[in-house]
């Protein structure tokens, strides 16, 4: 009869992820990217308390070591980058229009190639110098890998917190964009290092040579697999068969892309996006609908148990004090590391810098959000002999950054967005009034935005009280003279082209 390993692993996890999805949703009201893996924590560590106070006790015990060992083969790579993650990326791709790509392909470009290289670059620099100030050095090249590690955004986190956030269209397509393709840059410079590591003889030549295959090659593969599925789309179906139609074109084109050792990420994402943006040719709208409903109800099972998942691999850190202490400031090393680097690359475009919305790169900068990606790549290298001495450390960095990444980015971004966009009903009172205070001191320009529409129902972004730049103040103080020349100013930074 067997015994039955898989439905006892599948209950208890589902069961999890009902107990924290609920109680996120009942209690905390978080968004779900950032609710549930902070709550699966909480769970964890009242789990591990209980388990310390019943130590001994004849009537009811938890074995926390079988616990551990549970949570130890979990092929968390292989569950991620190998499995789910191509369900995620195809489904954001169907919904992400090729005509908001072609209008913002530069700074997402910027934004998940030089920007990723930079802040993995400036991370693992900084955290090596903190690393050997408090006692513990590590190898840079480790760190660095570490960095590489960090720098993926999560498509997830990124969809759940704008979610909730009345951000003008600009900004969630650059965020989304940069998610949906910087996870192909962030593993190609994780498994680069991770050569580099291993003793492998790595060439700058070779690695770039090695990238433009990957990404010709799975551009190549998504091309060809979107047009497939749209010709399997036509005539007639059940609503079953186009679900699983398009369930194809996302594990058919990652799995072909990994045995021609191509990127993965990007075959999925591009044929996500030739099929969104040309199944309505094709479809009918009511279709449309219910298969856009289908892989969201997908992404959200998906991410409850994705991040029931992560709070579980608690059960295997040594949460010292040092390691906790350590996982805050790698947190602010990489927010700090993410600032730096994303100003410094859109610095080697002055186009870029002149042509800009008030606040762009900050509120880029800050909804950073991380996620399992992150946490998968350095699971499944942490217990590598090249790593191993580093094992703690790595986890326990990544898992605080991850959490941390979801509280304080991902719950901060309206206050940060508040700054920049006029809300005339941002919070004014205690903490999260200091909190907005404190987000419009990032605001050194002084005026705002607002997000509007026009008669046709268009997106339109205006100066909140244009007179503040217009106008100025006399010698007196209490007098405004006008100033005509600025008026032309405004325009420019109302410009619908701006970066």
């Amino acid at each position: 009869m067997g015994n039955f390993f898989f439905l006892q692993v599948f209950t208890v996890i589902f069961a999890l992820s009902i107990a924290t999805t609920i109680f996120n949703k009942r209690i905390l009201d978080f968004p779900q990217a950032i609710g549930v893996p902070l709550v699966s924590a909480i769970f964890v560590f009242i789990l591990q308390w209980g388990a310390s106070l019943l130590n001994g006790n004849q009537f009811i015990t938890i074995n926390i070591h079988n616990i551990e060992e549970a949570v130890r083969h979990i092929d968390f790579y292989d569950f991620l980058i190998n499995g789910v993650i191509c369900f995620i990326l195809t489904s954001s791709a169907l919904k992400f229009k090729v005509s908001d790509l072609r209008s913002y392909w530069k700074p997402i470009s910027i934004l998940a190639s030089i920007a990723l290289v930079l802040c993995a670059t400036f991370f693992g620099l900084a955290l090596y110098g903190y690393q050997f100030l408090v006692g513990q050095p590590v190898e840079l090249l480790v760190l660095l890998l570490l960095g590489a590690a960090l720098g993926a955004t999560d498509p997830i986190g990124i969809k759940g917190v704008l979610s909730s956030v009345r951000a003008p269209h600009h900004l969630i397509v650059k965020l989304e964009g940069e998610s949906l393709f910087n996870d192909a840059m962030c593993i190609a410079l994780f498994m680069t290092l991770m050569n580099v590591l291993q003793g492998a003889h790595v060439t700058v030549f070779g690695v770039l040579k090695t990238l433009l295959y990957e990404i010709v090659v799975a551009v190549i593969i998504g091309w060809g697999f979107g047009q497939a599925i749209l010709r399997l789309l036509r005539g007639k179906h059940e609503m079953e068969s186009l679900i699983l139609t398009t369930a194809l074109l996302a594990c058919g084109s990652y799995l072909v892309a990994l045995f021609a050792h191509a990127s993965a990420p990007i075959a999925c994402v591009i044929g996500g996006l030739i099929v969104g943006n040309r199944w309505k040719e094709i479809l009918e709208a009511r279709e449309i609908r219910e298969i856009n409903h289908f892989w969201h109800t997908v992404e959200g099972i998906i991410n409850s148990f994705l991040f029931t998942l992560i709070g579980l691999e608690l059960f295997i850190l040594d949460l010292s004090v040092s390691l906790i202490l350590g996982g805050i400031v790698a947190f602010f090393i990489l927010h700090a590391s993410r600032f730096a680097a994303n100003y410094l690359s859109f610095a080697f475009f002055p186009s870029f810098r002149h042509k800009s919305y008030n606040g762009s790169l900050a509120i880029l900068s800050w909804g950073g959000v991380r996620g399992g990606i992150s946490l998968a790549l350095i699971l499944a290298v942490a217990n590598v002999p090249e790593l191993s001495a580093y094992s703690s450390i790595l986890i326990g960095y990544t898992f605080i950054s991850v959490l941390l990444s979801g509280i304080v980015c991902g719950l901060g971004l309206p206050a940060v967005m508040n700054a920049f966009y006029h809300n005339p009903n941002e919070e004014t009172q205690g903490f999260k009034g200091w909190y907005q205070r404190m987000c419009h001191k990032m605001n050194r320009k002084g005026f705002q935005y607002i997000v509007g529409e026009d008669a046709f129902g268009n997106e339109n972004i205006t100066v909140y009280k244009p007179e503040s730049l217009i106008d100025e103040k006399a010698d007196d103080g209490v007098a405004a003279v006008h100033n005509p020349e600025r008026v032309q100013e405004v325009k420019r930074l109302e410009h619908p082209d701006n970066f």
